[in-house]
């Protein structure tokens, strides 16, 4: 239950960004340093910003993975696999493809977990 909150409250979160009206908080450019403070755990209590967007990026690509195998949207991926190993395959996919670095995040992550995890 509480992941399914985590996962709505993500994915509303998504159109409510508390950042300047020049920042493209779609692309991957924007999102990729957020992903990387996630991995390496560097959050703060006073730096609202960063850990809304940290958690934006975790919850995102988290409730990416529950969608694909709840319905099969072409990626499975295995059991038990954690958080920070899903926002590493999706860093690892848009840091080797940085021409695109101007493309909606969320498009580069579903990308990367099809390559990854391809159902079977």
């Amino acid at each position: 239950m509480v992941r399914t909150i985590a996962i709505c409250f993500a994915l509303l979160a998504s159109g409510i960004a508390p950042t300047g009206a020049q920042d493209n908080t779609d692309s991957a450019n924007f999102m990729l340093p957020y992903c990387k403070s996630f991995l390496a755990q560097d959050l703060s209590r006073s730096d609202r910003e960063k850990n809304f967007y940290a958690g934006l990026c975790a919850g995102s690509i988290t409730a990416f993975t529950f969608v694909g195998r709840s319905l099969n949207k072409g990626f499975c991926f295995p059991e038990g696999a954690t958080n920070g190993q899903m926002v590493r395959v999706v860093v690892a996919y848009i840091e080797a493809r940085p021409a695109r670095m101007h493309e909606d995040f969320r498009v580069l992550a579903l990308e990367a977990l099809r390559e990854a995890w391809p159902c079977r």
